[in-house]
């Protein structure tokens, strides 16, 4: 009886053994990195509306496309980082270059620094309500907020069954301002979608609350697939 106890203390010190040295791989999925693609030799191509709102009232539209190439990389344990230029294609022909670009994407956070401008655009793991310091470089903390995680979009022809919305900026509420910032991510795309409104009221006293521009931009960015 002694002989068979022991065996079934064993067989139950080595079951708890094995089940405290069994390591769980994480589900990339779950983490959200497929929000983010890191490869080199991407071309990642968007259309672009432009419309300017000038201080004596004219307002000019204008519209171009912009190429991300990625030619360069650099990997380790830890992160990979990706380098290439952003060029502005007018009329399908004229080509320059706009910035450097630089995407890095670690197990916490993926960034991007466009010229001089750093940012975190997405915070590991995604999840409802998630919040950031996108600008961390600058003085003040601008916070972001995740929202929709893992919920299908649709834009124009295309439906995407997996995307997220990272919020920069959602103040429609001023009488003085409107400042909208906002950024969609498809699973294994990338950035699909952006809008950024920022755009001054007049404050006068015979035009306060009425929101009349006075001036601002709004840039609409669409990623175009091929």
């Amino acid at each position: 009886m002694k002989k068979r106890n022991y065996l079934i203390l064993f067989s139950f010190i080595a079951a708890f053994w094995a089940c405290e040295n069994t390591t769980i791989e994480p589900d990339p999925d779950r983490l959200g990195f497929q929000f983010f693609p890191v490869s080199i030799n991407d071309k990642c191509i968007y259309e672009v509306e432009e419309i300017n709102y000038r201080n004596d009232g004219t307002i000019d539209t204008v519209h171009y496309t912009i190429q991300d190439e990625l030619i360069d990389s650099v990997q380790n344990d830890f992160k990979v980082t990706i380098q290439g230029y952003r060029y502005k294609i007018v009329n399908n022909c004229t080509r320059e270059i706009l910035n450097t670009i630089e995407i890095t994407r670690n197990p916490q956070i993926a960034t991007q620094k466009l010229g001089n401008n750093h940012e975190v655009k997405l915070s590991f793991p995604v999840k409802e309500a998630l919040q950031w310091n996108g600008k961390p470089s600058e003085s003040e903390s601008d916070e972001y907020v995740l929202y929709k995680v893992f919920q299908p979009y649709e834009i124009e022809d295309s439906i995407f069954s997996s995307t997220l919305h990272v919020i920069q900026e959602d103040n429609q509420d001023s009488v003085i301002a409107f400042d909208k910032r906002i950024e969609v991510y498809a699973a294994n795309v990338g950035l699909i979608y952006k809008l950024s409104s920022q755009l001054e009221f007049c404050n006068e006293t015979e035009c306060l609350g009425l929101k009349q521009i006075d001036f601002g931009k709004t840039v609409t960015i669409q990623r175009v697939l091929e």
